[in-house]
């Protein structure tokens, strides 16, 4: 089972195939989602710390709202195996 840990707010075991954000909204952790979980913000960005390869791949939609290699969208990654760490890192509104 996936667990998300992050940084700073704590750790929550997860299904397969949840998004960081639908895991963190779960588990009450402070996510933020501007746009309601459709990419079209960067509210729940997140710079991953550690475990890049426990989730899916970078999709397109991702890229306009990043500014770091390390950087997700908490809507758009998805767990799917292993530990992941990250820490809260939301863009401008």
């Amino acid at each position: 089972m996936p667990r998300l840990i992050v940084e700073g707010h704590g750790a929550v075991d997860v299904d397969p195939g949840v998004s960081l954000l639908e895991a963190c909204e779960d588990a009450g952790l402070p996510m933020d989602s501007d746009c309601g979980g459709c990419a079209a913000c960067n509210a729940c960005r997140v710079t991953v710390l550690d475990g890049a390869d426990a989730l899916t791949p970078q999709g397109l939609e991702e890229g306009p709202f990043l500014d770091a290699p390390d950087q997700r969208l908490g809507c758009q990654a998805r767990l799917v195996g292993g530990i992941v760490r990250v820490r809260l890192d939301p863009g401008l509104a």
